[in-house]
């Protein structure tokens, strides 16, 4: 993800569609409100199902805007189980298309890589679509094989 730049007004915008999640205590800028790189949420570990704990899970956000398709990594790291997850559209797995899910539990050895499709368009509604996905389906699915 070298090319392309981060944009402060979208970042704005990504952070209170994660700030809206009710999963998440909080969100801050990083490396600070002025250069404003990434995204990192804290994540309230009773929210989650199955709730978890005593640690946060975080989820980082990353987003370049790279025409024709931004380059973006939503990243979800669950420090209490080894479980790790992410949507990730870059050019690191050319072969699985220009996104794709992977995941990583505490007993893997490498992390399982799968092409995805988006049904959103614009990143506010992207990342929105990710952290539905990663609460009602992807933490209580993978969790359950923990």
């Amino acid at each position: 993800m070298n090319l392309g730049a981060e944009n402060p007004a979208l970042y704005r915008t990504l952070k209170d569609v994660l700030e809206r999640q009710a999963e998440v205590t909080s969100v801050r800028f990083e490396p600070d409100a002025i250069q404003k790189r990434y995204l990192a949420a804290a994540i309230d570990p009773q929210r989650v199902v199955p709730p978890t704990g005593p640690k946060s899970p975080h989820l980082e956000v990353h987003w370049k805007l790279t025409p024709p398709h931004d380059e973006f990594r939503i990243d979800y790291a669950d420090p209490n189980s080894g479980f790790h997850c992410g949507w990730h559209q870059d050019d690191d797995h050319d072969d699985l298309g220009a996104a794709h899910f992977q995941y990583q539990t505490a007993s893997m050895e490498t992390p399982a890589y799968e092409a995805v499709a988006f049904e959103a368009a614009s990143p506010p509604k992207l990342l929105w679509e990710c952290c539905d996905d990663l609460f009602n389906n992807v933490i209580p699915s993978y969790a359950a094989e923990l």
